[in-house]
């Protein structure tokens, strides 16, 4: 393995913590080893022109985690598949993850890049660019890196195989509660407006039916949690004309919360 870094970081991370702020800073009260490896479906999406409007809207609201040194380079790993070299840049769901990424596995095989390296918060939305950018050229190799926390992935997998069909889930999980019956949702007050909560940790989706099942018992009966890949709805995002989508809000998991909530208590206090 070869670790390298990329120039690029810098200019998506200038004003996301105050994006992030702006959006969770009201609604806080509201609320086994890592690889880069088998998780970078988004790089198989198609290309567009330019991302809309919408989908950017919806994942800027989303904190994930990437490595870099202070100049804002990317950490890049190489690996030589067959006669073929690619390189891989990891994003995080978990900050923890990033984390433990670079302290288990890079300051092992490059200490001395590792030292100037640190765990750097961007947003998905910043994500998705990178990705359609990266589509754009005919001779990348390069492959950005969605990893999901293992935990909720396994949790996915056991839904979906519930039945001992052998259904497998590959994909970066979601969990929305809805009712049985009707193919519809359960909303949550945002505002002046309902919207729609796909969680990234089935423990978040449970706590809102829990609440359900408190205010309306009788029909809590009908109430499920269906789990669905992030990369499918950000399809949806991209090509639905349904006016419902919209109302679409990716609720970040209670560790990316905690660090919201981290840097608004470390915010200068205005007198």
């Amino acid at each position: 393995m070869t670790v390298k870094l990329l120039a690029g970081a810098t200019e998506l991370t200038q004003g996301v913590i105050m994006k992030l702020l702006v959006r969770w800073g009201i609604t806080l009260s509201l609320a086994s080893s890592v690889m880069f490896a088998g998780l970078s479906g988004m790089n198989n999406m198609q290309a567009l022109a330019l991302p809309q409007e919408q989908v950017v809207k919806t994942l800027q609201e989303v904190p994930i985690f990437t490595l870099t040194n202070p100049q804002g380079e990317f950490v890049v790993i190489s690996r030589k598949n067959d006669s073929k070299t690619i390189s891989q840049i990891g994003f995080f769901l978990s900050k923890k993850d990033a984390q433990t990424f670079l302290d288990g596995r890079l300051k092992k095989e490059n200490p001395q890049l590792a030292s100037t390296i640190q765990v750097r918060p961007v947003s998905l939305a910043d994500y998705y660019k990178l990705v359609l950018e990266n589509n754009k050229k005919k001779d990348s190799n390069v492959v950005f890196t969605l990893v999901p926390t293992k935990q909720q992935v396994d949790v996915a997998r056991n839904m979906v195989n519930k039945d001992g069909k052998g259904q497998q889930f590959n994909g970066i999980p979601l969990f929305v509660p809805k009712f049985k019956q009707g193919n519809s949702y359960l909303t949550i007050p945002q505002g002046n407006q309902r919207l729609i909560p796909f969680y990234f940790e089935k423990e978040q989706a449970l706590a809102l039916l829990e609440e359900f099942k408190k205010a309306k018992p009788q029909e809590a009966a009908n109430t499920e949690i269906q789990v669905v890949d992030l990369y499918g709805v950000i399809d949806t995002l991209n090509s639905s004309n349904d006016p419902t989508v919209n109302k679409i809000l990716l609720y970040p998991s209670r560790e990316s919360i905690e660090f919201i909530r981290s840097i608004v208590q470390n915010q200068p206090k205005k007198k």
